[in-house]
């Protein structure tokens, strides 16, 4: 008598461990073809700090033959801030100013997102439409803010004076750090003003810059030196440019003995450290949780199956964050770390499911597709219960959403990818390597190990008002805790480095001497040795301090503000106490600028550009 077909459930047909089992080497074969792929993905992706967050900005320097700071706000400053008001529906956060005599610096601020091509573009075409003073001159430059400065050096000589020193530069060095691929800008700062300064264009995409001692000084652990800095661009990897740079360095050290280059400031040496410690908590992570499974499956090839998950999850993870240009930065390799535990976990659910019908009799093939049935769905829906919580983050916006979009993505690929993985190589893997427990020995140490729990479940289970209670104490313990835990965006990070900003007051003058022509303000040269004189102040309180290595300051290097300066204080490796200590009693020890300003402040998070030309309202000569 033919037996009548029978019908498979809704639960059957979407069940893919059926179909993997039933062509096991093309589920092998795609899953070491994910494999291949997933390891030249890993060795394509970037090292990074943070992920590539963009804040498009564009600035127009303007000159005209005005003769006051007051008349060349009033006509040329406010007209063109003027014109781009109605621009914040396309995009325009902020506008910003720097206004001297006969020139105006107005910096425009576009929301995440906005293309800077266009903003350029649209720039460019209110500024041909505007009605300014005769023989008015104006630049439009385009800045990336992600374009940060990767790495300075203080440059000086014992046998020759810094003009001499600026002029082998310029000749020597400049050009051929200028053709390292990956660099924006090579500027050298500092220049003393009877050195010959040449003019450069272009060199293999690459611009060099170059500021006198007129209006900008570097100074290097309290000596007067130049300064070499190197603008990576947007799309370059930091530890890249870096690598390359002080390689060439090395070269040119050798071919100019007499001129001494010294590491100032760079960002590769945080960046290394901070991603070399979460690959090791990753690693650390994957480890353990292998050591973990075994004592529960007591099965070395259940354990075995179940943890190749993980790395195979992980590749697969890298062929996503390939597409999409993410990098190994902190935020991705968080959330690599993070998901250790839930890709692991999908596995050993099928593969413990397995292992059960296997001890109960049923045939490898049989036992395979029965557990799989079991809890096929359940699986499947835990996984993308994961992904919808953690998908949206993918999809943010604003800044907040470049941050995030990198980790949500990366978790859910993750996830999906794990899934996959147990719900298709694990059950063919344990089709041909699971068999029932042979031996009394392991069955008995796994009984051993089982019955520990039985036993606490069970004294938990007797006392459940005790447990009950526990839970009620802890939680209430933590959310007491709450008030005393540091909040904010970004942690204080012990980064061994920290920076000092100072501003020095500008002459006050009454609006009608400026206008009767009365009055003499400052010259810019006034201004920056006014400046340098307060650096050196502060120069001297800093070195004091047995915890600090060097000190780089840099005066009025951002154009147009020589009344502003930065110190970058390095720590020593060896230091005693963190970096958020020597902060607390640098900031106590600093000397007061009577009418300006100074401030301890920690290293931006996110580089927001050395390119940056002006940040704020300024109206001075």
């Amino acid at each position: 008598m033919t037996q009548p077909s029978q019908r498979l459930s809704l639960r059957e047909r979407l069940n893919i461990s059926r179909l993997a089992i039933q062509y096991p080497w093309l589920t092998i074969g795609f899953w070491i073809a994910v494999t291949v792929a997933g390891i030249f993905a890993f060795s394509s992706l970037k090292y990074a700090l943070l992920p590539d967050i963009t804040f498009p900005v564009v600035v127009v320097n303007a000159t005209a033959s005005l003769p006051t700071t007051t008349e060349t706000e009033q006509r040329l400053t406010v007209p063109i801030e003027q014109s781009f008001q109605n621009l914040r529906e396309d995009g325009l956060d902020k506008i910003t100013s720097s206004t001297y005599t006969g020139r105006s610096i107005v910096s425009l601020s576009f929301a995440v997102g906005t293309s800077l091509e266009t903003a350029t573009s649209e720039v460019n075409t209110r500024l041909r439409s505007l009605r300014l003073p005769n023989r008015t001159d104006y630049t439009v430059t385009p800045v990336n803010l992600n374009e940060s400065s990767a790495i300075s050096y203080a440059i000086a000589s014992n046998q020759r004076s810094l003009a001499q020193v600026a002029e082998v530069v310029q000749k020597q060095v400049l050009p051929e750090i200028a053709k390292i691929p990956g660099i924006r800008t090579v500027r050298l700062l500092g220049v003393p003003a009877s050195a010959t300064v040449q003019s450069f264009g272009k060199q293999d995409r690459s611009e060099i810059t170059i500021q006198s001692a007129g209006t900008s000084a570097v100074r290097f652990n309290g000596q007067d030196v130049l300064a070499l800095d190197v603008i990576k661009r947007g799309d370059a990897n930091t530890l890249d440019v870096v690598q390359a740079v002080e390689n060439k360095i090395s070269q040119l050290q050798i071919t100019l003995p007499a001129v001494r280059f010294q590491l100032a400031a760079t960002q590769a040496g945080y960046i290394r450290e901070a991603t070399q410690a979460t690959l090791e908590a990753l690693l650390l992570a994957i480890a353990l949780s292998i050591i973990v499974i075994f004592p529960f499956l007591w099965n070395w090839k259940a354990t075995l199956i179940s943890a190749l998950a993980i790395p195979i999850s992980l590749l697969g993870t890298f062929i996503v964050m390939a597409t999409l240009g993410f990098r190994l930065e902190t935020i991705t390799l968080l959330a690599l770390a993070l998901v250790v535990g839930i890709i692991v976990d999908d596995a050993i659910v099928d593969v413990e499911n397995i292992s059960r019908h296997l001890e109960n009799g049923e045939p490898p093939r049989s036992a395979v597709i029965n557990a799989t049935n079991e809890i096929g769905l359940t699986v499947t829906a835990a996984t993308l219960t994961i992904v919808a919580v953690f998908l949206p983050i993918g999809l943010m916006r604003g800044v907040i959403g470049q941050f995030f979009k990198p980790f949500g993505i990366t978790v859910s690929a993750a996830v999906l990818i794990s899934l996959l993985v147990a719900r298709t190589l694990s059950p063919v893997l344990a089709l041909y390597w699971m068999r029932a427990r042979q031996t009394h020995a392991n069955h008995e140490n796994g009984t051993t190990f089982l019955n520990g729990y039985r036993h606490v479940l069970r004294w938990s289970l007797k006392h459940r008002w005790v447990v009950v209670m526990l839970a009620l104490i802890s939680f209430g313990l933590g959310i007491g805790l709450l008030p005393f835990i540091p909040k904010g965006f970004i942690p204080k990070l012990d980064r061994g480095e920290f920076n000092i900003a100072y501003t020095v007051p500008l002459p006050t003058i009454a609006s009608q001497e400026l206008i009767n022509g009365s009055a003499s303000p400052a010259t810019p040269d006034e201004l920056l040795s006014n400046s340098v004189a307060t650096a050196r102040n502060l120069e001297t309180t800093v070195l004091k301090s047995p915890q600090v290595q060097s000190v780089f300051t840099a005066v009025g290097t951002g154009e147009g503000q020589p009344n502003q300066g930065k110190l970058h204080v390095t720590l020593r490796k060896d230091r005693t106490v963190d970096t958020a200590t020597v902060e607390d009693q640098i900031r106590q020890q600093l000397p007061s600028i009577p009418g300006g300003s100074v401030s301890v402040e920690d290293i931006q998070f996110v580089e927001t550009g050395a390119a940056k030309t002006a940040s704020n309202r300024l109206v001075g000569r």
